[in-house]
């Protein structure tokens, strides 16, 4: 039995190097296929090797998953145990009674390795449960092992079993040696039980038995060695060995993930900047548009993947039905890597990014062009949910916005609602496309003066803070009520702030992360000639993303800044004793609330607690977590530059968040950035329009609920709250005293009154509305809890309003039927119009079909382009007036007064009358200014035709002029208003295809 054990096992070795060796060759050649990677990779040696024994040894982001990592630890740590068994066997083979020096019969030593043999078999059988429990073919694609090889992982799996109960098995034999003077029961705790059971007594026998265990050892070992070498894209098997790498490698020395800020363009291994741009070769590649200008870091990342499916698990886009999976993605890139590079035909000259057929894969499809689907690489929030969860430090997020750079900056290849993005963050230094002067509209009707940089202050050196508003806290409404309540908390905690005004342009984070590097660095740059300028130090920020951006990504450019986001800062200040929130009155109804981790907070850079110990601190209320929070908390689907573009594969990301954090039974959900604000908002209210939220649930930002409790506004009522009053007739304007009719349907439990009498109250009021002294007027569905109210109170409030809406400064008439969830009502509210609609002086032209999301208006109104225009069509020169058609949005946010009446037989227009907009208008339209009712023989304003812009910012213009009299007296050219709408207008499909539609 000797000598086969011996000539046996030296065989296999044999044959395992001859294999190995050639292997592990090839893939440092194909490793090397790569270009350099940024010099920072080997900076500071001594903190990237304790990062990489901490995350290796210790486990650490293993434990993430905390039993799957107890358990992958003891097959690890029996793994490297087994490399010295193995080692020792070869000696066994010609001394049974061979014991490693001075360690060998060590109690420590010899306990370590039969308690490491016991819980590596009980580790990899509870792993492979695990496998089988969660397989595919039960779980589908929310298998996290969905499209992993699995002969590799059966068969890793089969030999570390094996390896593991060798270890107790051998050690058996060893026990049964009669003249071994260690062979007691102390040095052998767990396998002298194992020997007595299985193996006889006797010298001879055991020592046979002793020689065929060490040989199977060897031959466990050996062929583990030959198949990995014949596969070297078995990373299940190969990440034992290039994991060390990996990690030590990673992009921060610091140990922290690659998230934060995005990887910056880089030729030849050296930082690009618009600076470069005249020294580069017309043939320079900017970013990956081939495997070989991934660096060799990324091919390294390709190699290490042990598609153990955790960033499949974490990724938005997956969990949504789209074809982005983080695991196929580098399982793709590195089977085309190593066929590539083998001169495999079919893949030397296949694209890297490409469209499939329909009855293509999205990953090197057999018999296709192209490696990866190109819609796989759009559908990609960025997130960074991939990066976070992998156990191997592979830097997804990375790799998949320098792809996203080739196909901006050489092939001109991307989604076409980006191209207007790129036009307006170029030309306008913001994505909304809004006029520059317009920025501090937000600080209007303040009730104190907002510092503007060039006008009130020299610098910033004198107050404390630069306080970065952003875009969307300039332009978007939601977002402005966020910005108007951190001004208010920090002036009333009397922190001294100052804003850049019309010198603040957009950061650049969604250009950026689109793939446009050039834009971005050039806003970039703008602001960092701001910020130099006006000596800015510390900068506290409302979004998200501006707070990552200007944190991670400007020390880049020159400027080094103390960026805090207002949470952090509020958080501070309640801490502090200069703001105190107000505690309820007795007897008051707790609201339940549940708080949203935007990504760009959580986990790009780890800010959790401070938005949670203030949302803890607001009285009144009850705080419930969604089951994916923190570390693992769920995109709102607007990362990534997706918020410009559509969603029109699978299901919305923002509504199956939106989804959980209604199924928490929260009566509110507080974020803390503007993208996940608008997003969440319009998965309410999508939601509440098919009966599957609750008209209560609102969407607010935490800077609004501090604001709120630090007020004393109370968001509940005491208990024996006076019931509401009984339906009646509207009480007449004379007698404001009179109680106010019960709250429309959907209204706030509390809403202030106002200083108007109420009008008849609708079904759905409140149980607890008490009669205010001062009744408002009828209240619309969604009203918010904490609208203040008005000096001119509006007639009817909108439905869907926000919890802490500011009133607007005219009266409105009730909404018609199929208006918005959050329209400040009309009095006659024209379908079609947009959410966002700004009034300007001119009314807007008519926008040609198919025109673009973010088309800007002409001097003159274009002429009407033919059907099947263009996204992003520019309008012709011709003025064509057109009548409007019914299909508003949900949103629409009519303007104060409207244009003459269109149609005979219709009531006298009033002031508060508005112009019908387009049909399938935008989200984001921008609202003209309606000029008053046109005379006889006056020309009328013209209106808005089908598909018009969902960013259109109209300008000033004449306006077209009216039609004849014959065709505005036919009831079918505009159709007067209805006072009952079909309710289908207010449902969602099922399957919605634009960013905000339902």
């Amino acid at each position: 039995m000797q000598i086969f054990a011996i000539v046996a096992s030296l065989a296999l070795t044999l044959a395992a190097l001859f294999v190995l060796v050639p292997a592990v060759r090839s893939m440092l050649r194909v490793i090397r296929m790569g270009g350099p990677a940024s010099p920072g990779r080997t900076d500071d040696p001594g903190a990237r090797t304790v990062t990489m024994l901490k995350e290796t040894v210790l486990h650490t982001r293993m434990l993430q998953w905390t039993w799957v990592g107890v358990m992958h630890w003891f097959v690890f740590a029996a793994f490297l145990f087994l490399s010295t068994a193995v080692a020792g066997a070869y000696f066994q083979l010609f001394d049974p009674e061979w014991a490693w020096p001075i360690v060998g019969h060590w109690y420590p030593f010899e306990w370590f390795s039969e308690f490491i043999g016991l819980l590596s078999t009980v580790g990899i059988v509870w792993l492979i449960v695990y496998r089988q429990k969660h397989h595919p073919r039960i779980e589908g694609r929310r298998s996290r092992f969905f499209g992993s090889t699995f002969w590799q992982a059966y068969f890793v799996e089969f030999l570390a079993l094996l390896e593991g109960a060798a270890i107790l098995f051998i050690r058996g034999a060893e026990f049964h040696l009669a003249d071994h003077e260690h062979a007691t029961r102390a040095h052998f705790p767990l396998s002298s039980w194992l020997g007595d059971a299985l193996y006889p007594a006797g010298q001879g026998t055991n020592e046979n038995l002793v020689y065929f265990i060490a040989f199977f050892k060897i031959a466990l070992a050996m062929v583990w060695l030959i198949v990995i070498g014949r596969n070297l894209t078995m990373g299940i098997a190969w990440h034992r060995f290039t994991a060390w790498f990996n990690i030590w490698f990673k992009r921060e020395s610091s140990g922290r993930t690659a998230l934060g800020a995005v990887k910056p363009l880089t030729v030849g291994g050296k930082a690009v900047t618009l600076d470069d741009i005249d020294d580069l070769d017309e043939d320079t590649t900017l970013g990956v548009g081939a495997i070989e200008d991934f660096s060799w870091k990324g091919l390294l990342d390709f190699t290490t993947c042990t598609e153990c499916g955790r960033c499949q698990s974490q990724c938005p886009a997956w969990h949504t039905e789209k074809p982005l999976s983080p695991k196929l993605l580098m399982k793709g890139l590195r089977e085309h890597t190593y066929l590539k590079a083998a001169g495999l035909a079919g893949h030397t000259e296949r694209a890297l990014i490409g469209k499939p057929d329909a009855d293509e894969g999205s990953y090197n499809p057999e018999g296709g062009d192209f490696v990866i689907d190109a819609d796989a690489l759009w559908s990609c929030t960025t997130c960074g949910a991939c990066v976070e969860q992998c156990p191997v430090d592979i830097e997804h997020v990375d790799h998949i916005v320098d792809m996203r750079r080739y196909q901006v900056l050489i092939e001109s290849n991307f989604p076409a609602e980006l191209n207007q993005l790129f036009k307006s963050l170029e030309n306008r230094g913001n994505p909304w496309n809004m006029a520059p002067n317009a920025r501090m509209d937000w600080a209007k009707g303040l009730p104190f003066e907002v510092k503007e940089v060039g006008k009130d202050l020299e610098s910033l050196e004198s107050v404390d803070w630069l306080f970065w508003v952003g875009c969307a806290g300039a332009y978007e409404d939601r977002a402005k009520k966020t910005t108007r309540a951190v001004a208010e908390l920090l002036h009333m905690a009397g922190v001294s702030f100052g804003v850049l005004g019309n010198r603040e342009t957009c950061t650049g984070d969604s250009a950026r992360r689109a793939g446009n590097e050039f834009v971005f660095q050039g806003l970039a740059q703008e602001n960092v000639e701001t910020f130099k300028e006006f000596k800015v130090k510390k900068v506290v920020a409302t979004c998200a993303h501006c707070f990552n951006t200007l944190k991670n990504e400007y020390k880049a450019f020159g400027i080094e800044l103390e960026v805090v986001h207002h949470t952090q800062l509020l958080n501070r200040l309640v801490r502090e004793g200069r703001l105190t929130p107000v505690a309820p009155e007795a007897g008051a109804n707790q609201r339940s609330i549940t708080y949203h981790d935007p990504c760009y907070l959580g986990r790009h850079n780890q800010v959790y607690s401070p938005p949670r110990e203030l949302l803890q601190v607001v009285p009144g209320a009850s705080y419930v977590e969604m089951e994916r929070n923190s570390e693992r908390s769920f995109c709102c689907g607007a990362g990534g530059a997706r918020m410009w573009m559509e969603e029109s594969l699978g299901e919305r990301i923002n509504m199956n968040r939106t989804t959980e954090a209604v199924d928490t039974g929260a009566d509110q959900i507080v974020v803390g950035c503007p993208f996940c604000r608008v997003m969440l908002s319009d998965g309410v209210s999508a939601l509440q329009a098919k009966s599957g939220a609750r008209e209560e649930v609102e969407v607010l930002d935490v800077a609004q609920m501090l604001l709120a409790s630090v007020k004393g506004d109370t968001t509940t009522k005491p208990e024996q709250a006076p019931a509401a009053a009984p339906t009646a007739p509207a009480a007449p304007a004379t007698a404001p005293a009179e109680p106010a009719a019960s709250d429309a349907a959907g209204a706030s439990l509390f809403d202030e009154a106002t200083t108007e009498p109420a009008a008849p109250a609708t079904s759905g009021g409140s149980l607890f509305d008490a009669a205010p002294a001062n009744p408002p007027a009828k209240l619309a569905s969604g009203g918010s809890l904490f609208d203040a109210a008005p000096a001119n109170p509006p007639a009817k409030l909108a439905s869907g309003g926000s919890l802490f809406d500011e009133p607007t400064p005219e009266p409105a008439a009730p909404a018609t039927p199929g208006a918005s969830l959050f329209d400040a009502a009309p009095a006659k509210p024209a379908p079609g119009e947009s959410l966002f609609d700004q009034p300007t002086n001119k009314p807007t032209p008519p926008t040609a079909s198919g025109g673009s999301l973010f088309d800007e208006a002409p001097t003159d109104p274009p002429a009407k382009s033919a059907p099947g225009g263009s996204l992003f069509d520019q309008p012709t020169d011709e003025p064509t007036p057109a009548p409007t058609a019914s299909g508003g949005s949900l949103f629409d946010i009519p303007a104060d007064e409207a244009p003459a009446p269109a149609t005979t037989g219709t009531p006298e227009p009033t002031a508060e009358a508005t112009a019908k907009p387009a049909p399938s208008g935008s989200l984001f339209d921008i609202e003209e200014e309606p000029t008053a009712p046109a005379a006889p023989g006056e020309s009328a304003p013209a209106t808005a035709t089908g598909g018009a812009s969902l960013f259109d910012i109209p300008e000033a213009m004449p306006a077209a002029p009216a039609p004849s009299p014959e065709p505005l007296e036919e009831p079918e050219a505009q159709p007067e208003p209805q006072a009952e709408a079909a309710p289908e207008q207010h449902e969602a499909p099922e399957k919605p295809k634009g960013l905000f539609d339902y």
